[in-house]
């Protein structure tokens, strides 16, 4: 049998093609999941907030927060009947000897936005936890670079190696944000 090359290459290209677009429409939840996700971090986060006032402190248990071998750095896990989380270790004097706090938590996701211990000099301002980072810092960069990208691969109609990539960058990116929300 003589086989034209050119004719085996196109066949290849089209079977790769073909591939890449099977992939893609598989792969295209990803793209809807991702932008649904970005929907719920954006409406929890313009919900207004539960605001649990006079919470007793159950517990304040200090734990590692990083730091060197030389100069570790303690934080504080602190623990409430409806909430729990992480003190900085730089507010830590905000809530020491504190028995009872605020707790401003979002209404969908349940993450402490804002704490204030009003029986503490210092604490008096409130402030944000350790954690939860994404609602009020440049760290809101990734959800929004997650629904642009995951948004731009459902509705553009590009060809199936682009959509593919969208998928995989949207994964990537939606990987990142979600071990961002639980630091």
């Amino acid at each position: 049998m003589n086989h034209d090359p050119r004719l085996l290459a196109r066949l290849r290209q089209q079977e790769r093609a073909a591939q890449l677009a099977r992939l893609a429409h598989r792969l295209r939840w990803l793209n809807r999941a991702a932008v649904v996700f970005c929907l719920v971090l954006g409406l929890d986060w313009a919900l207004p907030a539960r605001e649990f006032r006079d919470e007793p402190l159950l517990r304040q248990e200090p734990i590692a927060a990083g730091g060197t071998l030389a100069n570790p750095q303690m934080a504080y896990r602190i623990t409430t009947p409806h909430t729990r989380f992480r003190i900085r270790p730089q507010f830590i004097d905000r809530v020491q000897n504190a028995r009872r706090l605020t707790v401003w938590q979002t209404p969908l996701l349940g993450r402490v936005r804002f704490i204030k211990a009003p029986d503490v000099v210092a604490g008096r301002t409130p402030f944000a936890p350790y954690g939860g980072g994404l609602y009020g810092s440049a760290l809101a960069a990734f959800p929004l670079a997650l629904f642009v990208v995951a948004g731009v691969g459902l509705m553009l109609p590009f060809a199936p190696e682009t959509r593919l990539n969208t998928a995989v960058v949207s994964g990537l990116l939606w990987i990142v944000t979600v071990v961002l929300l639980l630091l």
